[in-house]
């Protein structure tokens, strides 16, 4: 059973249900998947063993963060992919296809201009969205080849740090993909995934740098970045012994 628990809590995670940052209570683990808390707390420990959570203050568990390095990763080989993936989709435009893409836009945008936008929300509709433009190509292989790479991470990607400007300009982006399709300009639409996907890459890289410091140290997690750091320290020294706030 333990296997099996462990599977199912790992799924969950794979799947986007808890993201990032969220806590994993074990009595609501216990919960959904009918079991009692101790092949729970056996998987959480498995899991804290791999990384997949950590513990932190009166042991609750918490889904950590996706690591900064491999997204970047990520996002660097979906630039690459998904051009051809809506290329593909150009060339099979239907009305119903067409009707989905800007529903799932407009949601986008009622979720960023929330009173409080609804990040997660968001998170869910924009990967409804990519993935409808990777099925409409029809080549179910090359779909699962994107979406292996996607949904590489155990941890599903967030967008928990970025600003509204930055989601607002990411669905604007969207916006000019349905346009380029919605006239079937194959080349257009290609160029628009491909910036969009290396804006959003731009984006997750400001997200690390800012968001993870280590001790008050600038802790660059991104190798690309580490140069222009070592140049800036100079400049901009930290003292070794800053704190955190608590």
């Amino acid at each position: 059973m333990a296997d099996d628990i462990y599977d199912r809590i790992r799924s969950l995670i794979a799947s986007g249900t808890y993201l990032g940052g969220d806590v994993l209570p074990e009595s609501e683990l216990a919960t959904r998947l009918g079991v009692s808390r101790t092949p729970v707390r056996e998987a959480m420990r498995r899991l804290q063993a791999e990384g997949i959570i950590r513990r932190e203050a009166h042991r609750r568990a918490v889904v950590v963060e996706i690591d900064p390095g491999e997204l970047l990763h990520i996002f660097t080989a979906r630039a690459a992919l998904e051009p051809i993936a809506v290329g593909m989709a150009a060339q099979k435009i239907d009305p119903a296809f067409l009707a989905e893409l800007c529903e799932l836009h407009d949601r986008m945008d009622d979720a960023i201009h929330a009173a409080q936008p609804d990040r997660r929300g968001y998170r869910e509709l924009n990967a409804k969205f990519h993935r409808a433009i990777w099925a409409q190509g029809g080549n179910s292989f090359f779909a699962e080849l994107v979406n292996s790479v996607a949904r590489k991470p155990v941890v599903s990607p967030t967008f928990n740090h970025w600003t509204v400007a930055e989601l607002t300009r990411s669905n604007r982006q969207h916006g000019e993909i349905i346009d380029a399709l919605t006239i079937g300009d194959a080349e257009w639409a290609e160029a628009a995934m491909r910036a969009h996907l290396l804006s959003s890459r731009a984006t997750f890289r400001r997200v690390g740098i800012e968001c993870h410091l280590d001790a008050g140290k600038r802790e660059w997690l991104f190798p690309e970045s580490r140069a222009d750091a070592a140049a800036q320290a100079e400049d901009d020294p930290i003292p070794a012994e800053t704190e955190k706030p608590d």
